[in-house]
């Protein structure tokens, strides 16, 4: 009996597999960081249809990844060259890893970058290993994306550390070292974190003050607390910091910064991320001055206003030009766009510009009606008081750009137990916030400085 023909391969079926992951891979990354997308659109709609693409790259098998995902590697497109790396990760025979790892090794920058971002989605845990193993034989250059992907994947990242050499040219080796000794025994990582807090380079003290946090270091905390003082215009996470585990004369403090025209937009997107009753005032009192977005942003984060109900309607008209003369400048600004996502989501995001003028009047009838429903001393999230079993599903509503900060909070609050990874996929944020169930009550309205140590 002959054994069935195999089918041949659909070559344009397998191209348009990889051309539509590239785009999907695009619209998810900057779905990943706007301010009008929250967890289930991205988990249904773009998130979806790419891991799809994705499997029907996988299953072309290795006639598929010679003819089209390992050329794919030597492009000079990024998101091509992540779902052509990510398709081969996925695939199972041949085990295309050390290929993989050869071209993150070899690559140009381009490649570099989005072969990273593959090997920090990918599942497989032998990638972490892989990586380990290769480290003291990358460049000072590719060992700053392999702390990224080591980071992202959460990994012990002690033994690494420990290979950096004591010399450094530049500060970005630096800054990813910090970053990633986040998950470094304390012993290692409060080298670095003190390192950092005394460096002259913004950069490298922000980070030093993110890793420091989630350690426990009261010198991070007093850091913060120096930047505030001195009116620093470039402080985020000093900020983020005061309105997150602040006390009452902590919250003044950056309540007052909201005055300082250098820091105004800073503080006041700051000022959502504290849940306060008196945060959501000093808000709608800024928001009575100006009438901006940002102002009206913190205020709904912290009372549940539904937003698109205080927003006046826009003339399509001059929807219609703006929207032409953005497509005529889009092809000129587009890769200057994706390298601006990509070092903001290295960080903390900032406040984002966002059209639409806000009728006041509107937001101060609504709060007059439901002021009464929040407590001076309580902590709120959408309107609703924030409570360990409420957060998972609290933070499905969330703005996916408001989401990294409020990971950086829970994971200094549950002292690193509670790992929210941003840029993962989002079943896996999922599973991660499930050990925020685990906190207790009191530790999500504690002061910070009642949680260090040293």
């Amino acid at each position: 009996m002959k054994s069935p023909r195999r089918q041949p391969l659909a070559w344009d079926i397998l191209q348009e597999h990889l051309q539509e992951a590239a785009f999907l891979w695009k619209q998810r990354w900057r779905s990943l960081l706007a301010s009008d997308y929250v967890l289930s659109e991205i988990a249904e709609g773009d998130e979806a249809r790419l891991l799809a693409h994705i499997d029907g790259l996988v299953i072309g098998g290795r006639p598929a990844a010679e003819r089209i995902l390992l050329p794919a590697l030597e492009g000079e497109e990024t998101p091509s060259i992540v779902a052509a790396a990510c398709a081969l990760l996925e695939s199972k025979e041949p085990d295309w890893l050390p290929t993989v790892l050869d071209w993150f090794v070899q690559g140009a920058d381009e490649v570099r970058a989005g072969i990273s971002q593959a090997l920090s989605l990918s599942g497989r845990a032998d990638v972490t290993s892989s990586l380990v193993k290769r480290f003291s034989s990358l460049d000072a250059a590719d060992q700053v994306f392999a702390l990224e992907v080591l980071r992202s994947r959460q990994a012990d990242t002690g033994q690494v550390l420990t290979q950096l050499a004591a010399e450094r040219e530049g500060p970005e080796l630096l800054i990813a070292a910090i970053r990633a000794a986040r998950f470094a025994p304390s012993a290692t990582a409060d080298v670095l974190i003190r390192q950092g807090l005394e460096d002259p380079e913004p950069r490298v003290r922000d980070a030093a003050i993110e890793t420091g946090l989630v350690h426990g270091s009261r010198m991070a905390w007093a850091r913060c607390r120096q930047l505030l003082e001195a009116g620093e215009p470039e402080a985020r996470p000093a900020l983020l910091a005061f309105a997150l585990g602040g006390e009452q004369a902590e919250l003044e403090a950056l309540s007052s910064a909201v005055g300082d025209p250098a820091r105004r937009t800073e503080a006041l997107w700051a000022l959502g991320f504290s849940g306060r009753l008196s945060a959501a005032e000093a808000a709608l009192a800024a928001l009575r001055d100006a009438g901006d977005r940002v102002a009206l942003e913190s205020f709904a984060l912290i009372t549940g206003l539904p937003i698109a109900s205080v927003l006046e309607e826009e003339d399509e008209d001059e929807d219609e030009w703006a929207e032409d003369e953005e497509d005529d400048e889009s092809s000129e600004e587009e890769e200057a766009e994706g390298s601006e996502e990509d070092s903001a989501m290295a960080a903390l995001p900032g406040p984002e510009e966002l059209p639409g003028k806000v009728r006041v009047a509107a937001v101060e009838a609504w709060w007059k009606k439901a002021r009464a429903s929040f407590e001076p001393n309580g902590r709120y999230l959408l309107g609703r008081p924030v409570k360990p079993e409420s957060l998972p599903a609290l933070m499905e509503e969330v703005p996916m750009r408001r989401r990294p900060v409020f990971g950086w909070e829970l994971a200094i609050r549950s002292r690193g137990a509670c790992r929210l990874e941003p840029l993962a996929w989002t079943f896996t944020q999922r599973k991660q916030l499930v050990a925020a169930r685990e906190l207790r009550p009191e530790s999500l309205t504690r002061a910070f400085s009642r949680l260090f140590s040293a």
